[in-house]
C-alpha cells in the first residue's frame, strides 16, 4: 500500500480518484483541492507518489513539480501530470518541469491505476535515477527511426559526459549504426560470431571487435553485407551483452524489427526498452502487438513517439488513448535529420540544441 497525495481544484474528480486508488488498488490518498494547500501536505510529509491538475487558481502543477523536484525530501517522488491540457507544447513543459507522466482529462481511471502502480514498482525496485545498464531500442515495424534515436541517444550519453557507453547493432541485414556515425563497420558482428565459432572470447577479446568513435563511444557494428540465415544465435547474444556489461556503463542496443532470438536475449538482459511508435496505422498496430508479446516485461516498456513527417502531427494523447500507454517521450520532426545522415555525424553531436537532440535528452532520464 502506497501513500498518494492529489491534487486537483476539480472537488469531483479529487472524490473518484480517491475512491478507484483506496478501493481499486488498496492505497492510501491525502487530497487537496488547494494548489499551494497541497504542495504544503507534500513538503510536510512526502507522499510515495502525486497526482497533480495543471490549471489551478494561485499556482500551477507545473510550479508544484518544479518545488517538489527542487527539495531533497521530495526531489525523486513520482509525479503524474493529469490535465485536460493536450497539446503538444503541454507535454513537454509537463516533462521539462519533473513530471514522470502526463496524462490527459478524461483520463480512464484504469489507466491512471495502472501509472500509479507502475510507477510505484520501478520506485519499489530502485532503479537508478541515471541511465544505465542495457538499454534496448526496438520496433516491429520498420523505418520509424530506431537506429537513429538509439545512435542519437548513445551520442547523447557520451557528449553529457560518459565515456563508458557502447552501442551494439544487432541487425543481421545490413544495420546503419555505422554508417550514422560515419564508421566504416570493420570489424563487426559477422566477425565476433565467427570467433564465438572456436571458442568463446572473454570480456577483453569481446573488445577487439568494438569500433572506436572519435567521440569516445564504442560500437558493435553490424556487417556491411547481410548475414544469410537467423543471424547471431541466443549463445552469442547472450555472451556478448554479458561481456559488454562488465566493461561499459550503459549498453544501448538497436535490435532487429523482429523477434527472432537476438531480439529476445536483448529484451530479457534489458534494464529498459524503448519502443519506438510513429503515428502511422501499421506503426500503431505494431506496437500494440508487442506489447502483448512483452507483456512480462511490461514494467521496462517505455513508448517513444517519433514524428517522422513535416506537417500538422495527430495529437499524442488520442495515440496514448489507442495505445492505452503514456509515451516517455515525443521526438519532433526536425528536417535537420535528413543533412546529418549522408554527413554520418548524428544531431546529438553535430547540433544538440536541435528539437531532436533536445527530445532525446529530455526522455533518456526516463528509460
Amino acid at each position: 500500500m502506497a501513500r498518494i497525495l492529489v491534487i486537483d481544484d476539480e472537488t469531483e474528480l479529487l472524490q473518484v480518484i480517491s475512491i478507484v486508488l483506496e478501493r481499486r488498488g488498496g492505497h492510501e490518498t491525502v487530497v487537496s483541492a488547494k494548489a499551494r494547500e497541497g504542495l504544503a501536505l507534500a513538503l510536510a510529509d512526502p507522499p510515495d507518489l502525486a497526482i497533480i491538475d495543471v490549471m489551478m487558481p494561485g499556482m500551477t502543477g507545473y510550479e508544484i513539480c518544479r518545488q517538489l523536484r527542487a527539495n531533497p525530501a521530495t526531489a525523486s517522488i513520482p509525479i503524474i501530470i493529469l490535465t485536460a491540457r493536450a497539446q503538444i507544447v503541454d507535454r513537454e513543459a509537463a516533462l521539462e518541469a519533473g513530471a514522470d507522466v502526463y496524462m490527459t482529462k478524461p483520463a480512464e481511471m484504469t489507466d491512471l491505476l495502472d501509472q500509479v502502480n507502475e510507477l510505484l514498482a520501478k520506485r519499489a525496485v530502485g532503479e537508478p535515477s541515471a541511465l544505465a545498464g542495457t538499454v534496448v531500442l526496438m520496433s516491429l515495424r520498420g523505418g520509424v527511426g530506431v537506429t537513429t534515436l538509439a545512435v542519437n541517444l548513445a551520442a547523447t550519453l557520451v557528449r553529457g559526459g560518459d565515456s563508458s557507453v557502447c552501442l551494439v547493432d544487432l541487425c543481421p541485414s545490413s544495420g546503419h549504426v555505422a554508417l550514422q556515425l560515419g564508421l566504416r563497420p570493420e570489424p563487426n558482428l559477422a566477425d565476433l560470431m565467427r570467433a564465438y565459432e572456436v571458442l568463446t572470447p572473454g570480456a577483453e577479446a569481446v573488445e577487439e571487435y568494438l569500433l572506436q568513435h572519435a567521440s569516445g563511444l564504442r560500437v558493435l557494428a553490424s556487417p556491411l553485407f547481410p548475414i544469410v540465415g537467423p543471424g547471431a544465435p541466443r549463445a552469442v547474444v547472450e555472451a556478448t551483452l554479458g561481456s559488454l556489461r562488465q566493461r561499459f556503463a550503459v549498453v544501448v542496443v538497436d535490435v532487429p524489427s523482429v523477434l527472432a532470438e537476438a531480439t529476445m536475449v536483448a529484451v530479457e538482459a534489458a534494464s529498459a526498452v524503448a519502443l519506438v511508435v510513429t503515428a502511422e496505422a501499421p506503426s500503431i498496430q505494431a506496437t500494440i502487438g508487442t506489447l502483448r508479446v512483452l507483456n512480462q516485461w511490461s514494467n521496462k516498456c517505455h513508448l517513444i513517439l517519433n514524428q517522422v513527417t513535416p506537417g500538422p502531427q495527430p495529437a499524442p494523447a488520442a495515440i496514448e488513448r489507442t495505445l492505452r500507454r503514456s509515451f516517455a517521450g515525443v521526438v519532433p520532426f526536425d528536417p535537420a535529420q535528413a543533412r546529418a545522415l549522408p554527413q554520418g555525424v548524428p544531431l546529438a553531436f553535430s547540433s544538440p540544441d536541435s528539437p531532436l537532440a533536445q527530445s532525446v535528452q529530455e526522455w533518456a532520464h526516463k528509460l
